[in-house]
């Protein structure tokens, strides 16, 4: 063993921090500061008192080690130790993903002979003793393990009892130590052995069809177990198949997965499922979260469809794993719908990158509700149409008389190319059209013909609506509206860049620099939206602040926005 891991690198006593409620109250988090980054990913805590590791620790995250600890160690000091220094007791070198560390941790022991045996399979006992031995709680005498066939005196006994004490397994007569552990058996028992902890909720499993190609073959008792832990899934306890190639430009995930539940479980995929867990399923607060005090509490949030990134950009900079965080929404409502819930009280803010259309400030102002809106970022309404046509630009005189009076049919009215020209617009209750309200029909509707025949009712729609109608009439070209940084994101799927075109407005093309300096005349902001009552202390009001901070500038531009700073 390598000299480095036998010095201290930081000794604290633990400290526990707030969880979400879904947390077992038998566990508690604790938590090492400033620590070194290089070599991150192997860093891990221990006691400091007896050196023993602590399994359900994970890598270093913006300077911190964190770890989830039973709630009876809460006053043993902890400290920083590094898997990477980890020697294995035979000459297996093994690099097999997670094993190492896993047997740095002592989760893994090896056989007789100190090796892994990674495709070896997994007894039921064996599987007891892999996830007992994660949880890191003590263990029974054994003696009382409640099953007819584990007696007393088997090396497996008193892990048998744990497990069953700590709901990992069922209280059944029989246990079967011997017998090999299926797929989705080990599935279930890590999905309660991490529920255990408080690192899953299996009641709150999403009931979503599966993506897996047999999902029909997972026992019915298993399938929470398998939609509990979502995306970690795909990385073990699955077989990948690499699928066919496809030219639709939606179809990303280029591997199909088969559960195969009844078949036996290795030691490498066991490992693997283990290791993805630690690493993936805890949600510890960030220093920034800590920082702007939203490690405890995170408000209601809601917006447009478009800002979804942004939410997103948020949970990743203030939490681990912040996607699995329980206040992360996951999906935005429309704009429309997003302030409505605002002022209702249902949400505490909303991102928002269109301004609130006139209905929805007679509502605000029915309900005696004032919004405040903060700007956090640049974007801008955009026009488009498909990428061949010849035409470069519109006026905004012209726009008016498209949508509200539609005065034209052929392009070549506008001095564009002789070919017909078929507007599209949003559905009233969208952020697009909340745009057009502002900037084009200052109280006049979209023309009726327009509404009754080329409505697009989703924001994407508009994009595919656009380049679809070129291919259902060649003769003619299509013409859209969105949100500047939407339409980019959205090429990202559906490369709409290769289809579709941005137009000029008034003779200024919508850039990132235009947009920011103002001289794109459809230039607006995203907004953080709140109700300006909102106290000074609550979380609402401390996330807005974040996001003009650096934190917050540099989320705002990982979701693809255009950050004020």
């Amino acid at each position: 063993m390598k000299n480095s891991i036998k010095q201290l690198v930081c000794v604290v006593l633990v400290a526990a921090i707030c969880m979400p409620a879904s947390f077992a109250a038998d566990f508690t988090t604790v938590r090492v500061d400033n620590v070194d980054e290089y070599g991150a990913i192997s860093k891990r805590l221990r006691y400091a008192d007896d050196k023993t590791p602590i399994p359900l620790s994970g890598f270093s995250w913006d300077g911190s080690v964190f770890a989830t600890i039973p709630a009876e160690n809460a006053n043993r000091p902890v400290e920083v130790f590094s898997t990477a220094d980890y020697q294995p007791p035979s000459d297996d070198e093994s690099d097999w993903y997670g094993m190492l560390d896993l047997a740095a941790c002592g989760v893994l022991t090896g056989d007789s002979d100190g090796k892994f045996h990674p495709e070896r399979t997994v007894t039921r006992a064996e599987a007891a003793a892999m996830l007992v031995r994660t949880l890191g709680v003590a263990q029974a005498d054994g003696t009382q393990s409640g099953y007819a066939d584990v007696p007393a005196t088997a090396w497996y006994a008193p892990v048998v009892q744990t497990a069953r004490e700590c709901g990992i397994i069922s209280p059944d007569t029989q246990f079967r130590p011997e017998a090999l552990v299926t797929r989705e058996e080990f599935a279930v028992m890590t999905a309660r052995a991490m529920s255990y902890a408080g690192l899953l909720d299996m009641e709150k499993a999403a009931p979503t069809a599966l993506k897996l190609e047999d999902a029909d073959a997972i026992s019915s008792w298993a399938e929470s177990a398998y939609e509990s832990f979502g995306s970690l899934i795909p990385v073990s306890m699955l077989t990948e198949v690499q699928a066919a190639e496809s030219d639709d430009p939606t179809y990303l995930d280029s591997y199909l997965y088969y559960a195969e539940p009844q078949k036996a479980a290795t030691r490498l995929e066991s490992a693997e499922l283990i290791d993805s867990c630690i690493r993936w399923l805890p949600v510890y607060p960030t220093a920034a979260a800590r920082e702007a005090g939203l490690d405890k509490e995170m408000p209601i949030i809601d917006g447009s469809t478009s800002t979804l990134p942004i939410t997103q950009a948020v949970y990743s900079a203030l939490f681990t794993n912040g996607e699995r965080h329980p206040a992360n929404p996951l999906t935005h409502s429309k704009s429309h719908i997003s302030y409505e819930r605002l002022i209702d009280g249902e949400v505490d803010m909303l991102f928002a990158s269109v301004y609130p259309a006139s209905d929805i400030l007679t509502l605000a102002e029915e309900k005696g509700v004032e919004l405040e809106l903060i700007p956090i970022a640049y974007d801008a309404m955009i026009f488009f149409t498909n990428k061949d046509n010849p035409a470069t630009g519109l006026t905004s005189e012209q726009i008016s008389n498209i949508y509200v009076n539609n005065a034209y049919d052929n392009w070549n009215q506008i001095g564009g190319p002789d070919a017909l020209l078929y507007p599209y617009c949003r559905n009233n209750d969208s952020g697009s059209h909340a745009q057009m309200e502002r900037h084009f029909l200052h109280g006049a509707e979209i023309h009726e013909t327009i509404r009754q025949e080329t409505t697009s009712y989703a924001m994407q729609s508009i994009l595919t609506d656009v380049i679809d109608a070129q291919t259902s009439d060649p003769t003619g070209y299509a013409l859209g509206y969105s949100i500047f940084y939407y339409y980019w994101n959205a090429n990202m799927v559906l490369g709409t860049a290769d289809h579709l075109k941005l137009l000029e407005i008034d003779g200024v093309a919508p850039t990132d620099k235009t947009i920011a300096d103002g001289s794109y005349p459809l230039s607006n902001n995203t907004y953080v939206v709140l109700r300006k009552d909102t106290p000074e202390d609550a979380p609402a009001r401390r996330l807005a602040d974040f996001m003009l901070t650096d934190a917050g500038q540099r989320c705002v531009e990982n979701a693809g926005y255009g950050p004020l700073q």
